[in-house]
């Protein structure tokens, strides 16, 4: 009997711990408690091998972090489960008073005493506060509450029950309660992912780009699950370390700098030849280099490091910044405050590198020596993450079936600070080469839209292929190669079929 019992326990313990995940989701809008998942997330990136992450970001894209808390989720509900074959193992063998409330001390101490320290959360969480482990102690205590009731109860239908009805009910009890919790998941859960997969911020507008990206199809990448949402009232980015002028300004303060407005094309590093994810728009703030020449950095110095709010780490040569007055903090997109999803209250923006360099949310900036690895630096990603040359169509997009007659053409480029001086497409697979019409950029800072016409001699398939050269008239790199370490590279093309 003792294999069917574990079975049962295993069961129960899968029943309760649905309840568990379902409250604890629940609770973090209401009481402030950020889901295990969540908290995982971090130290399950800091094991995984940056050419494994850069695979999955390479393949998924925005689908990657869903499949990452679909993961977590999974591995929590597990770990509870067999929580429920100890307890059903213990059970069967001894007498013990309260052995669901010892089962479940046993899970609320796993998870405060060994996983909130590795998430940096801090023994039994109270990085967070006090509230953290007692809101742990009420989720266990509500998984043992349901764990004995699912064992005890639930999954074992009252020998010689003469009601027929009765087994019914019992067994239609535990269905209802683990139902009703996934369905919880869920409505908290499933609209999320399926904007993240089928409708990110970022999806491309149908036609030819525009010159400035509209700010809700600015193209949006975040490490995070759940991102930070910054009240301004408590909010001051502090410019500390090496320098001989503290300085501590509120938002309000950082707006009254002298702020630089400018034209730049933000790219992340890990996207596709072709993708999505790069946008051009008008930022504006005070230019980095004018804050540290007011906060006056000290001799010896030669690093500048951040930190923001979600606990993202970035940091640029001290010598870099001096050069650069391009480089903003800045505090506006599109003539607004920067949307929560792109930064508010501030984000570092430095142009002529990947997104991966300008971090949001950013709150701490400390001048220092020596060398600090960022956030995904530690992953194994370049460091110095200059944006490569790339060219894009936009049109005609890849599998389109046209009539016979005139082609348009058309697309982006981009060559981050260097510029692009021409782009070039081919209408027979990278065999011969023609020049489209570059518009002038709108910045130094920004992509160039190009188009051309082309008039297909006869029906068929063809492969169009598009690169560009950078202001040196050096062309882009032509080997395909994925995203990790340093950027994608490749020529992009479409595939496209002729009809008379």
């Amino acid at each position: 009997m003792r294999g069917p019992e574990v079975r049962r326990g295993l069961l129960a313990g899968a029943i309760a711990g649905t309840v568990l995940v379902a409250a604890m989701y629940l609770l973090g809008p209401l009481a402030g408690l950020r889901p295990l998942p969540h908290l995982l997330q971090q130290p399950l990136l800091d094991v995984m091998p940056g050419a494994v992450f850069g695979f999955l970001i390479d393949n998924l894209q925005h689908a990657g972090k869903v499949v990452e808390e679909a993961g977590l989720i999974g591995a929590m509900l597990v770990g509870l489960a067999v929580l429920g074959g100890v307890y059903a193992a213990l059970e069967r063998r001894f007498e013990i008073r309260f052995l669901g409330i010892l089962v479940a001390a046993t899970g609320w101490l796993i998870v405060t005493a060994v996983l909130l320290p590795l998430s940096a959360d801090g023994f039994l969480g109270l990085t967070e506060g006090v509230a953290t482990p007692l809101l742990w102690a009420v989720l266990f205590a509500v998984y043992a509450v349901v764990l004995e009731a699912a064992y005890q109860r639930w999954l074992v239908p009252e020998p010689g029950a003469a009601d027929p009805g009765r087994r019914l009910v019992l067994t239609r009890v535990p269905l209802a309660v683990a139902g009703g919790s996934l369905a919880v998941l869920g409505i908290q859960l499933v609209p999320g992912w399926y904007q993240a997969i089928f409708n990110p911020a970022d999806r491309r507008l149908g036609g030819a780009s525009p010159e400035i990206t509209p700010v809700a199809n600015f193209y949006v990448v975040s490490k995070n699950f759940a991102d930070p949402v910054v009240d301004p009232a408590g909010w001051s980015l502090n410019v500390h370390g090496m320098v001989d002028h503290p300085l501590k300004l509120d938002l309000a303060g950082l707006r009254a700098l002298p702020p630089v407005t400018q034209y730049v094309t933000l790219e992340c590093i890990s996207n596709n030849v072709g993708g999505d994810q790069i946008s051009t728009g008008e930022f504006a703030g005070p230019s980095l280099q004018s804050i540290l020449a007011t906060a006056g950095a000290q001799a010896g110095a030669n690093l500048v490091a951040f930190r923001s709010r979600d606990g993202y780490s970035e940091s640029l040569p001290l010598s870099l910044v001096l050069q650069s007055p391009e480089i903003l903090v800045a505090h506006s997109l599109g003539g607004a405050a920067l949307p929560p999803q792109h930064g508010f209250p501030a984000r570092i923006l430095v142009p002529g590198h990947y997104g991966m360099k300008g971090p949001k949310w950013v709150e701490d900036i400390e001048v220092t020596n020596g060398s600090r690895n960022g956030y995904w630096e530690n992953q194994g990603w370049n460091p110095d993450a200059a944006v490569k040359t790339m060219a894009r169509f936009d049109l005609p997009v890849d599998g389109q079936l046209l009539q016979l007659g005139p082609v348009a053409l058309a697309g982006v480029a981009f060559a981050g600070k260097r510029g692009v001086s021409a782009v070039e497409y081919s209408v027979d697979g990278g065999r011969s080469w023609a020049v489209a019409e570059v518009k002038p950029p709108l910045s130094d800072l920004t992509w160039v839209t190009w188009k051309a016409s082309w008039t297909p001699g006869a029906a068929g398939a063809y492969r169009l292929v598009v690169r560009a050269r950078d202001g040196s008239g050096a062309l882009q790199p032509s080997s395909a190669r994925p995203s990790f370490p340093d950027g994608s590279s490749g020529y992009h093309s479409v595939s496209i079929n002729v009809s008379h």
